[in-house]
């Protein structure tokens, strides 16, 4: 039995806006299909951060001003949930923020 695992992806999601983030002289990360892509320059590897469910819309990402923490927006339905990452951890260890829509009449 052999397993499948990704390698490379190619290709970038334009919806967003300054999707491309330069964290350093020798990586960057941005946005393509279902996934956000840390991409090392002096090695020509990628690391992969995955969205959890596959009705998830990217709606924004943004970095800090430190490039250690990445934050981005999902929307499935009427369910928006924000999620941080710490890109220098290995396993990305994420915390979620659960944010319901309300309507304003």
């Amino acid at each position: 039995m052999s397993l499948l695992s990704i390698k490379h992806i190619f290709g970038i999601r334009t919806c967003l806006t300054d999707c491309i983030v330069y964290l350093n002289d020798h990586s960057y990360l941005y946005p393509s299909s279902r996934n956000i892509i840390l991409y090392n320059i002096d090695h020509k590897c990628q690391r992969f951060i995955s969205f959890e469910h596959e009705y998830d819309t990217l709606e924004s990402l943004g970095v800090s001003s430190n490039k250690q923490y990445l934050a981005i927006a999902l929307n499935k339905l009427d369910k928006t949930r924000i999620i941080v990452y710490d890109i220098n951890e290995p396993l990305n260890r994420e915390i979620q923020i659960q944010i319901q829509k309300q309507k304003i009449l």
